[in-house]
């Protein structure tokens, strides 16, 4: 039993939030547990305006509270390098935002797995967690997808947060190429489940979104119910790659 709740565990640390280099900057990091923390910051922050004032913060009364809160409490216990430094202001530059296409199931994507290739998959079902892919063993140089490729998977189906990657796009290189009308799920996706649960107390998630109970036996070799982003979806793609 030691030996099955190990690989239990192991299969939970495919998961495990993770860090990774800023782009261009080859000495700062940054992971997803501090953009959660984030996050949660700005929603709570939004939440006090909304309860108090009956409206949203502007992104200048955002910005001012970020340099007076910075000013006072960034320092050399907070961040390394402040000994002989002052935040004085916080300043955030603003963009034309891309337009947001809104992810649905049958949808075609690709999205760039380095500066030479593009993967693909496809949308097939929509979980409380997030949206089930699959991905296809196929890549082009080009977001254009060879139809033929569409039977063989390079790695089981994930989960993806539709939201970060194809609306706010504020990871990776993602996009929808194609639509599939009026889409159906097909019978290869029977059999594939994903593990939420304690050792003890395991289910079983279908891409249907039910659920049956499971043993660890059986949880063996599925993935653990939790969604996947740009950086560990290419991180699978290359352990498929070597062991190909």
């Amino acid at each position: 039993m030691l030996k099955i709740s190990t690989e239990i565990e192991i299969l939970a640390e495919d998961v495990v939030m993770g860090w990774w280099n800023i782009p261009d900057q080859k000495d700062a990091v940054i992971g997803d547990a501090v953009l959660d923390s984030i996050r949660h910051f700005l929603k709570e922050f939004s939440h006090e305006y909304i309860e108090d004032l009956g409206r949203k913060p502007t992104l200048l009364e955002l910005e001012y509270a970020l340099s007076l809160a910075f000013k006072v409490n960034v320092d050399d216990e907070i961040a390394s390098g402040m000994e002989e430094l002052e935040i004085k202001q916080v300043v955030l530059k603003t963009a034309k935002r891309p337009k947001r296409f809104k992810p649905i199931l049958g949808d075609l994507f690709a999205f760039r797995y380095d500066e030479q290739r593009y993967c693909f998959g496809r949308l097939i079902s929509k979980l409380n967690m997030g949206m089930v892919a699959e991905i296809y063993d196929y890549f082009s140089a080009h977001p254009i997808f060879d139809p033929n490729y569409a039977d063989k998977w390079l790695i089981s189906p994930v989960i993806l947060n539709p939201y970060g990657l194809f609306e706010c796009r504020s990871e990776g290189e993602w996009l929808i190429i194609d639509k599939t009308p009026n889409y159906v799920v097909s019978e290869k996706f029977n059999d594939v489940f994903f593990v939420t649960g304690t050792p003890g107390k395991l289910q079983a998630v279908r891409v249907d979104n039910s659920r049956f109970d499971i043993s660890q036996e059986e949880a063996i070799g599925h993935r653990m119910y939790a969604y996947y982003d740009d950086a560990h979806i290419k991180e699978l793609i290359t352990d498929a790659l070597k062991n190909k």
